[in-house]
């Protein structure tokens, strides 16, 4: 079965919801309408008769010995004169017998008056009554006819038939009817028109739709590791997921169930854009991300649907909307821990170094292999024993001697590789080590040695590149838990402004895109409680010295043999 568009539902049920209001408005306004109307005819007709009760020609002829009782006589002719300019349908002066002195038909005058409620009236009382009689069904006054003395002589009826109560009524009746309906075009025009604006309001999309999407959207927000945080245009947090609430809650605590206004003021601020800000909150460092989000103001009807979100195509509506007219929303802000972004920039550069430190190293290796191969083709033995013992003794032994007390393997091999790699650039690289290096108790604190390393050692090539002395020293030393690094070169150096500003990020001296590597160092080794210093003259070098935690794995010693 099709499923019926939103707006023909919504105007279905607001016309029919305005339809039968109305209508069971009118039927008891109708009822009620009925009900004032006879109430009011009531009261008309028993006022007449207590009028009429008190003329002097009707007590003159009930009072007269005999009494007439002839259709041709004056008092018959003036009451009909008066009935009809009053606009009832009988008015029957009757003597204490019941016997009828005037009637619209005269045949009945002199006949007893049918219907049997003017007892009460022959005894003194005026009221109001229904009853059948010569005529029909009527609404009936009666009013006492008292002699001089306040003896009940007669009595007056008034009266007029539910036939002329009922052309009154349809008279009313019609003109509620067209109000009632002009009440229901005018509820069905602004059902129509309410229909069509929450349609708009929706940018074209169903209910269905809009309800998958959320259930989407919060599957997405409830997936992601960056926090996502939304305010309104009116300031009012509208939209946070659970890892900003993990993100924005104190180290150690559980994420938090709301979000301060301070915190809010912080990450929001005024509202403009901010790519990759940093801001600590509540002992976290963080990323923060902020957007504005422009809102559509106006969709207008050209050509396909267009979503203002997601751009899709949409066939939920014929025609088109299309936004071009933009308003403020309020602002997103994603925010994403600063030290995951450190881990993964350290695990990318560390494999970054890797793969240089291993390239060189095989190109090395390849270049040995071309000479032994050659060797070997042109059968002259001599010559490549002679080759090898040099580079065993000038190449394999003092670079394997220099990083034996290197005693992690990873590490060890990363510095070889590095040997490697400022010999492909012919840069003199010289390792130095003042006491021996265990293992780290942490296989991160390797990782992160390797990054400190590659980058310090990179800016070094870097910085004696060009020059006619290419040398660059690296001095490890481990000391009361404490190990310490010493990168030295003999580059063109730095002055005092140049020193300051290096370790900021995307400062550099090597010229734009560049000027994150020292602010990566920096952050890594402030994260782990070190400390960093440079030290450069102009025209002779520079030295960087890092001095870092590091603890010592544990070694087992069995039966003299660690």
């Amino acid at each position: 079965m099709k499923r019926l568009r939103l707006s023909a539902q919504i105007f279905i049920l607001v016309a029919s919801m305005i339809v039968l209001t109305l209508g069971v408005a009118f039927l008891l306004f109708d009822y009620q309408l009925k009900e004032n109307l006879e109430r009011a005819q009531g009261e008309r007709v028993m006022g007449l008769a207590a009028v009429l009760a008190d003329r002097s020609d009707i007590r003159r002829a009930l009072e007269a010995t005999p009494i007439v009782h002839d259709a041709g006589s004056a008092l018959r002719r003036h009451i009909e004169v008066l009935r009809e300019r009053l606009g009832v349908d009988f008015i029957t002066v009757m003597d204490r017998d019941h016997l009828r002195l005037t009637h619209p038909d005269p045949n009945e005058v002199g006949r007893h008056f049918r219907g049997g409620d003017e007892g009460p009236a022959l005894a003194g009382e005026s009221y109001v009554s229904r009853s059948e009689g010569t005529l029909g069904v009527s609404i009936r006054g009666f009013a006492p006819v008292r002699a001089a003395d306040g003896q009940v002589i007669g009595a007056v009826a008034t009266g007029v038939t539910l036939s002329r109560v009922g052309l009154l009524l349809a008279e009313k009746r019609q003109v509620v009817l067209l109000g009632t309906l002009l009440l229901m075009l005018v509820g069905g025009l602004g059902a129509w028109w309410l229909a069509r604006y929450i349609k708009r309001i929706l940018l074209g999309f169903e209910p269905h739709q809009i309800s998958q999407w959320v259930q989407e959207r919060q599957a997405l927000l409830a997936s992601l590791h960056e926090g996502v945080l939304a305010i309104d245009a009116g300031g009012e947090l509208s939209l946070i997921n659970p890892a900003a609430r993990e993100l924005l809650a104190p180290v150690g605590a559980a994420p938090a169930t709301g979000v301060p206004a301070a915190t809010l003021a912080q990450l929001f601020g005024d509202g403009t854009p901010a790519i990759n800000q940093r801001l600590t909150l509540n002992g976290r460092a963080l990323i923060v991300n902020r957007v504005q989000i422009r809102a559509p103001a106006r969709p207008r009807r050209r050509g396909r649907v267009v979503a203002a979100e997601s751009g899709a195509e949409s066939g939920a509506e014929s025609g088109a909307k299309r936004v071009d007219e933009t308003r403020s929303g309020g602002s997103v802000v994603t925010l994403r821990d600063r030290s995951e972004v450190n881990r993964l920039a350290e695990e990318l550069t560390g494999v970054s170094r890797y793969a240089q430190a291993l390239r060189a190293s095989t190109h090395e290796f390849k270049n040995r292999l071309h000479v032994i191969l050659g060797l070997v083709q042109l059968r002259d033995l001599g010559r490549l024993e002679r080759y090898l013992h040099e580079l065993d003794d000038t190449l394999i032994a003092p670079a394997a001697e220099r990083v034996s007390g290197v005693k992690d393997p990873v590490l060890a091999g990363f510095l070889l590789a590095k040997g490697s790699e400022a010999r492909e650039r012919r840069i003199e690289l010289e390792v130095e080590l003042e006491s021996d290096i265990p293992a780290a108790a942490e296989e991160e604190v390797c990782h992160l040695l390797v990054t400190i390393i590659g980058n310090l050692l990179e800016n070094a090539f870097e910085a004696v590149a060009g020059r006619d002395e290419r040398q660059v020293t690296l001095t490890l030393g481990l000391d009361a838990g404490a190990l310490s690094l010493h990168v030295a070169d003999s580059g063109c150096g730095m002055d005092a402004g140049q020193r300051g500003a290096v370790l900021e990020q995307g400062v550099s001296t090597k010229g734009e895109g560049r000027g994150y590597g020292l602010a990566m160092v920096r952050a890594h080794i402030d994260s782990r409680g070190g400390h960093l210093a440079i030290y450069s003259t102009p025209g002779r070098g520079t030295l960087v010295e890092v001095t870092l935690p590091y603890a010592v794995a544990p070694s087992w010693i069995t039966d003299g043999v660690t």
